[in-house]
């Protein structure tokens, strides 16, 4: 046995006699941030969009040019009553796209 190992020995037999048991039990490893809570109004928006909330913006405007090829008014022109309501759609659709936009790009 060398010197060192005789020392390191001495010293950790002392110190494991004076220290208790459970010296760093106080210490806990940190804890991962908290998910941020869901905004209800943004929540809102991604399910007009039929997105999962926290979609990235790319996904959003993606869901909104498929949706309003599907919703457009200008596919609905014979029937009047189905283009006021493809109008309304499409206003709320473009509505929830300019305020997710907004949201993910001062983000």
């Amino acid at each position: 046995m060398d010197l060192f190992t005789r020392i390191f020995r001495v010293v950790r037999a002392h110190t494991a006699a004076t220290e208790p048991r459970d010296a760093y039990e106080h210490w806990r490893p940190p804890m991962a941030a908290p998910a941020p809570a869901e905004d209800p109004v943004l929540a809102g928006y991604y399910a007009n969009l039929e997105l999962p909330y926290g979609a990235n913006l790319e996904e959003v405007k993606a869901a909104w040019k498929r949706l309003m090829k599907q919703y457009h008014p200008d596919r609905h022109a014979q029937d009047p009553a189905k283009r006021e309501v493809a109008n309304a759609l499409c206003a709320q659709l473009t509505q929830a796209y300019k305020e997710l936009e907004k949201s993910l790009t001062t983000h």
